[in-house]
């Protein structure tokens, strides 16, 4: 299996330079020569949102990792303004995604961050990939008539809608070359440094809050840039997981928009990783950086700090077997007593977080070079 040749994609090595230029220099030279009006503004903002969510929300939430089940009126929502972030149909996005989780940083990582900062965040883009139209682990979306819809012609779509819609608001607003390029060039140019940002500096800068053993990284600024993909350590962790921003305050707006489609009845079974499971893995995320600071710790305390965390990973799989079980009781629907089998799951969450924060405490007593 490889990910790529030698042999370079012209195709995208000009498509990828000239809209830059186009939407930079281009819109720039416009806007100075013919003024600048705040619906232009407004347009590409309202552009950038439309194909950001379809390409989080939808490619990647709905389609590649299948966090949630959606109407057909969404998945070609999804279908049509997703294709307008001229980032492939959404058969060969989510194949290719699927490789990247399956083998994240190694050989056959399409985008692997092992090779360099730029070649995550575009130059995998420039050469050409032989496993391309291997969509072998996309059978499910292979019987989607939307997806394959959409794969056949997506490249049309993109030029008609995606150059063409924005053109026409720009008509309304008196100035059709405006449009295109604020709500064509501006937005696509976005859309696409934000996308690659995800591959590049998600996985090169903030903190593996979940899983130390990959690169992938939360990282708040990306998140912010992408509509809530930032927070990459924890969507690595628990790819199933419609969320990436687990906590109410993290910019995630690709979650609240499934939760509006959840509330309007066109979007069900979302998909939520049990917060014992979640606490598991951070508090074992966490253990490994420690693991430097026990080295130097005197043998006696290194040990009593080990036992608090060997009690706390107990208690946190009691947790996950208790909230395990409630939810089958709940499904069985004929009593109430997954409401206590509940509360035993909180209680031995609460006894687990208690016992490592006793570690943490007792570690940071210590002095860094005991």
């Amino acid at each position: 299996m490889q990910t790529t040749t030698a042999e370079k994609d012209w195709v995208n090595i000009l498509f990828l330079m000239l809209t830059p230029i186009i939407g930079v220099f281009g819109t720039a030279w416009y806007t100075i020569a013919h003024g600048f009006e705040w619906w232009m503004l407004g347009l590409g903002v309202v552009m950038y949102f439309l194909v950001g969510l379809s390409i989080t929300a939808g490619y990647h939430r709905l389609f590649s990792h299948r966090t949630y089940e959606a109407s057909r009126a969404v998945e070609f929502f999804f279908a049509v303004f997703g294709a307008l972030a001229a980032q492939n149909s959404i058969l060969w996005w989510s194949a290719s995604h699927r490789v990247h989780h399956r083998f994240v940083d190694r050989d056959w990582d399409p985008y692997n961050i092992q090779r360099g900062f730029w070649w995550a965040h575009i130059f995998w883009i420039f050469y050409k990939n032989p496993d391309s139209g291997d969509f072998s682990n996309s059978k499910d979306l292979l019987k989607n008539p939307v997806v394959m819809w959409q794969h056949r012609w997506h490249y049309v779509i993109m030029v008609v809608v995606g150059f063409g819609l924005p053109a026409l608001v720009g008509a309304f607003f008196g100035d059709w070359v405006a449009g295109l390029l604020w709500g064509g060039f501006v937005r696509l140019v976005f859309v696409h440094q934000s996308t690659f940002f995800v591959n590049s500096l998600a996985h090169k800068a903030g903190a593996p809050t979940f899983d130390a053993n990959v690169s992938a990284r939360d990282n708040w600024a990306v998140a912010l840039v992408t509509l809530g993909e930032g927070y990459h350590s924890f969507h690595h962790r628990f790819p199933g997981d419609f969320r990436n921003g687990i906590r109410w305050y993290q910019w995630d707006p690709s979650k609240w928009f499934i939760r509006g489609l959840q509330a309007a009845g066109q979007a069900w079974s979302l998909r939520r990783v049990p917060a014992p499971s979640i606490e598991q893995a951070r508090m074992e995320a966490a253990v490994l950086g420690l693991e430097p600071r026990l080295a130097v710790v005197p043998r006696d305390r290194a040990e009593e700090i080990r036992q608090r965390i060997n009690a706390a990973r107990e208690e946190f799989a009691r947790a996950i077997e208790l909230w395990r079980r409630q939810a089958e009781e709940r499904a069985d629907g004929f009593s109430t007593a997954w409401k206590e089998t509940r509360r035993e799951a909180k209680r031995a969450l609460a006894e687990a977080r208690r016992d490592w924060k006793r570690a943490c405490v007792m570690l940071s007593a210590v002095p860094a070079h005991a």
